[in-house]
């Protein structure tokens, strides 16, 4: 099994660029079901997918993996799924985060910019009553355990 999910990773991860997606994160069962979650700096539109997905199928048709069957699926992570990736943030400026640091803080902020790999954040601050101030606020992404988006319904 690990010897056809790293090939068929290799494969997604290779051919990816020229979708201008990268792979987030995968998975891959005993039973043959491999799973790869892919995101790009642009929103990922269905037939943007699943023009990938026809590439690589046809890719490993091409190629030789084996007479063992298996399945394999591309997909998005989804908006509920943590950013894994520093790549995902530019797309998601101005939106609502919710943000784990490494030490256990936990905030919610609106991503503003992104300089290198440090986040420029505008965190609300409720003062007495419903008054709130903005404070900015300045994380690094490696000092960030988990970032999700707040899906906020209008």
């Amino acid at each position: 099994m690990a010897n056809l999910e790293t090939r068929l990773k290799t494969l997604v991860e290779q051919e990816a660029p020229a979708f201008e997606l990268f792979l987030v994160s995968h998975t891959g069962t005993p039973a043959g079901f491999y799973r790869f979650y892919m995101d790009g700096e642009k929103p990922v539109t269905m037939n943007h997918l699943s023009s990938f997905t026809r590439h690589v199928s046809k890719k490993i048709d091409e190629g030789d993996f084996g007479d063992r069957k298996f399945t394999f699926e591309i997909s998005t992570p989804g908006a509920d799924k943590p950013i894994s990736d520093l790549r995902q943030l530019p797309k998601h400026f101005g939106r609502t985060l919710e943000i784990e640091t490494a030490e256990g803080t936990k905030l919610e902020a609106k991503l503003i910019a992104l300089q290198g790999s440090e986040l420029q954040l505008e965190e609300q601050i409720v003062l007495k009553g419903k008054k709130t101030e903005s404070r900015p606020v300045q994380i690094a992404w490696e000092n960030i355990k988990s970032a999700t988006i707040k899906i906020i319904f209008n």
